[in-house]
């Protein structure tokens, strides 16, 4: 591992640990920005400022493309991660409704608006950057250690997030100071980025005045880029953020007891993720990513079925169930995406793909699944939510294969 893989890995942590720090300390934010509705609207709102993605996304993966087509990777990196650090401490200084009324949640919004655009640019650069120049082998390993560093970072989160809630919630705001605080340090120890920047790169030709007719050509893989992007924000966002809200309604497990074990489970997913990545470099990416969301899409509705009333031991292995099969799917999955481009385009598209899937679905799988168990009152009722993307994941990945063996042949 170079420098530059340090640096972008090292920025990846930071990224995923500001990010997830407002998924789970929302809980306590809700009657802070909407203290007129119930517990669980509460909830749904809090999520749903993650709907700001449908304009950030794209707008930060454009942005910062061009800027590193001009600039270089590195250094639209490190201004895309300036721009997450500063906003965080921004979450952490915005005044309750009690104080400035519909101004607070106005600011909220705005606020996770502009730290989505930089979290785009920072997260649309460096999980293709990681691998270029590699042979498949060690662009596959970059790709799960990428995936690792993510969840590295938010193991730190969690941690944090755990003793807030459990013992400590009237510190909410310091955490995002100290998490913004902590971006803005790391990068002026690791300012000599700046003699790493490459002064002419091909690699981002597509962030150009002709991308929009490129990602229209090439609509069909753009759009299974998309569905992976979703399926993979869900093996997330459902056992790790999801459930340690949803659990303690249907069940007696309280939220402190969620959020102690997941922290517990995060780090068993950490160091998962490169053991499985190691072990699974033998065999076809694209298999294995069948595998997992076949395997997930056939078991998720009887999981929740039974979740209501049940058990911590039963919690725990669903929980664990989904980490599982989310792995498998994730260590090849940005190798996979690169591979579907085999072209200067690949970022530009891969990377619209990714703010796609985010932008439309990713981002807001906790306050979906949320308002349609609240209107529905059922409990396996988002798991067949749940079930429908997973199976169009499934489709969008056997078909990929099938076009390459086709190309192949011919």
């Amino acid at each position: 591992m170079d420098k530059k893989d340090f640096l972008i890995l090292l920025g990846n942590i930071l990224d995923k640990f500001d990010t997830s720090l407002y998924n789970f300390i929302a809980p306590l934010l809700g009657s802070l920005f909407f203290p007129e509705y119930d517990f669980v609207i509460q909830l749904i709102f809090m999520y749903s400022t993650s709907i700001t993605s449908l304009f950030a996304r794209p707008c930060g993966i454009f942005f910062f493309g061009i800027f590193a087509r001009y600039c270089g990777p590195l250094h639209a990196l490190f201004y895309s991660l300036m721009g997450v650090g500063i906003f965080t401490i921004f979450i952490g200084c915005i005044p309750g409704y009690k104080t400035i009324g519909l101004l607070a949640p106005l600011s909220l919004v705005i606020i996770r608006l502009l730290r989505g655009i930089c979290a785009a640019g920072q997260s649309s650069v460096a999980k293709l950057y990681i691998m270029h120049n590699k042979s498949d082998g060690n662009a596959l390993r970059a790709s799960y250690w990428y995936q690792s560093s993510s969840m590295m970072g938010i193991v730190i989160s969690s941690s944090l997030s755990t003793v807030i809630i459990g013992t400590y919630p009237w510190m909410w705001r310091g955490c995002f100071v100290l998490a913004g605080i902590t971006v803005l340090i790391a990068l002026y120890v690791s300012k000599s980025i700046d003699k790493m920047i490459e002064s002419k790169t091909v690699l981002y030709d597509g962030y150009a005045y002709n991308g929009m007719a490129i990602l229209w050509h090439k609509k069909g893989n753009v759009i299974r880029v998309a569905l992976v992007t979703i399926f993979s924000h869900i093996t997330y966002s459902v056992p790790f953020i999801f459930m340690n809200t949803f659990v303690p309604l249907v069940t007696d497990i309280s939220l402190s007891t969620m959020m102690k074990y997941n922290t517990t489970l995060l780090i068993l997913d950490m160091i998962a993720v490169p053991i499985i990545g190691y072990c699974i470099e033998r065999f076809n990416p694209t298999r294995l990513m069948v595998s997992a969301s076949g395997i997930l899409s056939c078991t998720i509705i009887p999981l929740f079925y039974f979740l209501p009333g049940a058990s911590f031991g039963y919690v725990l292995f669903m929980r664990t169930w989904i980490v599982l099969w989310g792995v498998v799917f994730l260590c090849p999955l940005n190798f996979w995406c690169k591979k579907l481009f085999e072209s200067s385009e690949s970022y530009f598209l891969v990377g619209m793909g990714n703010g796609l899937g985010t932008a439309v679905l990713g981002h807001i799988t906790t306050p979906v699944c949320l308002w349609i168990w609240y209107v529905t009152g059922c409990a396996y009722a988002p798991a067949i939510y749940l079930a429908f993307i997973m199976c169009l994941t499934l489709c969008a990945v056997i078909s990929a294969h099938k076009i390459e063996e086709k190309q192949f042949f011919l």
